[in-house]
């Protein structure tokens, strides 16, 4: 299938059901099961979501009620969303990492009638709130593994669902089809709430359309081998979040893409050495750890391995210099190029399992420029995607073909895009969400005289390409009266491998100060290689040696920084960030609430504008530091 108007006169159940009719014993998806992978055919993946469908309808479900999915993804996750879909239900996902507050809010602001739980530690965070939830009739659990005391009325598991709709299916055997057929492209498909870094999550309404045209038509305009070509990709991201439901739910109805599930998210390394994937698309902390790894591996590699690393990045660093100012390269150069990329970062990529990526993009943040450079020399062509929920996916592009760190590209096809007279994004078209669930005013803030205002500033330079300033509600002024854009410094202390959060303040300061969290992994390696003990986290951060390691970071970010952007003075957090703990300034998908990361550290801030500074420091490194054993 192409990425053409099509797209926009079908719903994705319909699009689902005209793939598994088209290539029924070709391969749907791979999932890796007690160390093997299984394949699962198109056939069989229709079989699983028709029973799903029925299953929900036996249990109630009806065209626009709200089925809830938590957990990470894994087949079930893709069959709850379709079935559900089929009968007009909508869908929406919660994180895996959210806290039991946030579970609960989900779960009343969305009016769930059925919650599909993956696995024991998803039902631990939905049942105690299933008394206070009289319209939630049911928790459907797809890994029954260590659920054998669970002995309640509302739970039911994913194969008994099944059983149920495959006994359905006896009695009314066209009636999934049917419900197929009545769908409208314009209905709302599922919600996604956004991030609540300014104040409670928001349920974004997506239509099929929405995401059929901005999301998956638009990353078929983005990549065109997704269009001609089979490719090979690896689900790990939260599918509540609309970019990985998409690329793994969505993206190979229309396009032959086959997603691989691992084992756990969490080893991702592993599935990406196993699956070798050839379009990978990853948020921008996703693509810095990875970098993170491969360099603390080249620095503690032998003497003759760092000297061929050294050498063979110079020579990609002139060639790419170049290619970035649009000059041909020299025949000499391209040679000296090839072999480096032979001889040194072949080798590199295929540890880390990019060696046969086509397409490898960054979104859902900004990308520090470093990062993205830092990824090309290794001959792997990152280029940064900007999308967003409202706008339904994509809104602008770098196209491949190793292009200039620092912009976000063009924008595509679909939506339309210019700026407001303060700079900030707008958007409109076929992509723009239907509005947030049961909240017009927010909708109406959102809009403006029909086009969808995404919250973000920007500039276009004199390509033609659009390029992120920051969040609107983000920019600083400082007590000078200069303005800064805080994710500009921020990504440049995070392009650093033992740097992996900052949060900058300089609002009415008369300097930026900075709060940062260390890579935990990739500092307590740094750590012992150098000699430096430590017993936890707490103590690492309390290194001197440690301290003058990120000073040291510190100041070559600051390179990089007009001066008025320097940072001036930074703390440690002597924790760290979890965004399973509700005291914690984060977002489930990590991102950072300002507000409250200031009101949690005020102390270490104000520390920083203050004299007396080391014994604040001290005192919140002793407060969290464990208690000695008697």
């Amino acid at each position: 299938m192409t990425a053409d108007g099509r797209l926009g006169s079908v719903t994705i159940p319909q699009l689902f059901r005209e793939r598994c009719a088209r290539t029924p014993e070709a391969v749907a998806f791979r999932v890796k099961e007690f160390g093997i992978y299984r394949e699962v055919t198109w056939s069989e993946y229709w079989e699983r979501v028709r029973q799903t469908a029925l299953g929900l309808l036996e249990l109630g479900v009806e065209a626009g009620d709200r089925v809830a999915i938590m957990g990470d993804p894994c087949p079930e996750w893709c069959y709850a969303d379709l079935g559900a879909q089929a009968l007009g239900a909508i869908t929406y996902g919660i994180y895996s990492t959210s806290a039991p507050s946030q579970v609960r809010y989900l779960l009343e602001s969305g009016g769930a009638v059925v919650a599909v739980a993956q696995d024991q530690e998803a039902v631990d965070k939905i049942l105690p709130l299933a008394a206070g939830l009289p319209g939630l009739r049911q928790i459907v659990v797809a890994d029954t593994r260590a659920m054998f005391f669970y002995r309640d009325p509302r739970l039911m598991t994913f194969a008994e669902l099944l059983e149920a709709g495959r006994k359905r299916a006896e009695r009314e055997p066209g009636l999934v089809e049917e419900r197929i057929a009545r769908g409208d492209p314009g209905a709302v498909a599922f919600l996604v709430y956004t991030s609540g870094t300014s104040g409670p999550p928001k349920p974004a309404m997506i239509s099929h359309r929405n995401c059929l045209t901005a999301l998956i038509g638009a990353m078929g305009e983005v990549c065109p081998g997704l269009v001609t070509g089979a490719h090979r990709t690896v689900s790990f991201l939260s599918m509540a979040h609309i970019l990985e439901r998409s690329l793994t739910a969505y993206l190979p109805l229309a396009y032959d893409a086959v997603p691989h599930f691992g084992e756990d998210v969490e080893q991702l390394s592993e599935t990406l050495v196993e699956a070798q994937p050839t379009f990978f698309c990853g948020v921008p902390r996703v693509w810095e750890k990875i970098a993170s790894h491969v360099l603390v591996g080249v620095g503690s590699s032998s003497w003759l391995k760092r000297q061929a690393y050294r050498g063979a990045m110079r020579v990609k660093r002139a060639a790419l210099q170049r290619h970035w100012g649009g000059t041909r390269l020299s025949l000499g150069l391209r040679a000296l190029s090839w072999a480096c990329h032979q001889l040194v970062f072949r080798h590199i990529l295929r540890k880390v399992g990019f060696l046969q990526v086509r397409y490898a993009v960054a979104t859902g943040a900004p990308l520090p420029p470093q990062v993205q450079a830092l990824w090309q020399l290794w001959g792997v062509d990152l280029i940064n995607l900007y999308g967003s929920t409202e706008a339904g996916g994509v809104i602008t592009s770098q196209r491949p073909g190793f292009p200039r760190p620092g912009d976000v590209g063009i924008p595509a096809s679909v939506n339309s895009v210019r700026l407001g007279p303060d700079g900030e994004v707008l958007v409109g078209g076929p992509g723009v969400f239907c509005g947030y669930w049961q909240n017009d005013g927010a909708t109406r803030e959102a809009m403006e005289g029909g086009w969808l205002r995404v919250g973000e500033v920007a500039e276009v330079d004199g390509r033609g390409t659009l390029k992120l300033v920051d969040r609107k509600r983000d920019i600083m002024v400082t007590a000078g009266g200069k303005n800064l854009a805080p994710t500009n410094i921020e990504n440049q202390l995070k392009s650093s491998p033992y740097v992996s959060e900052a949060v900058v303040f300089a609002d009415g300061r008369r300097y930026p100060v900075a709060l940062i969290e260390i890579e935990a992994a990739t500092v307590s390696e740094w750590a012992r290689a150098h000699g430096v003990a430590y017993t936890d986290f707490a103590s690492l951060v309390g290194q001197p040696r440690v301290l003058e390691l990120i000073g040291r970071e510190v100041s070559q970010a600051n390179g990089h920084l007009a001066q008025v952007e320097q940072v001036k003075k930074f703390r440690l957090l002597p924790k760290e960030l979890d965004p399973e703990n509700e005291d914690d300034p984060l977002t489930p998908t990590r991102k950072v609430k300002r507000r409250l990361m200031y009101e949690r550290y005020r102390d270490l801030v104000e520390s920083m504008y203050a004299e007396a500074e080391s014994r604040l420091i001290d005192a919140e490194l002793a407060r969290l530091a464990p208690e000695p054993h008697p």
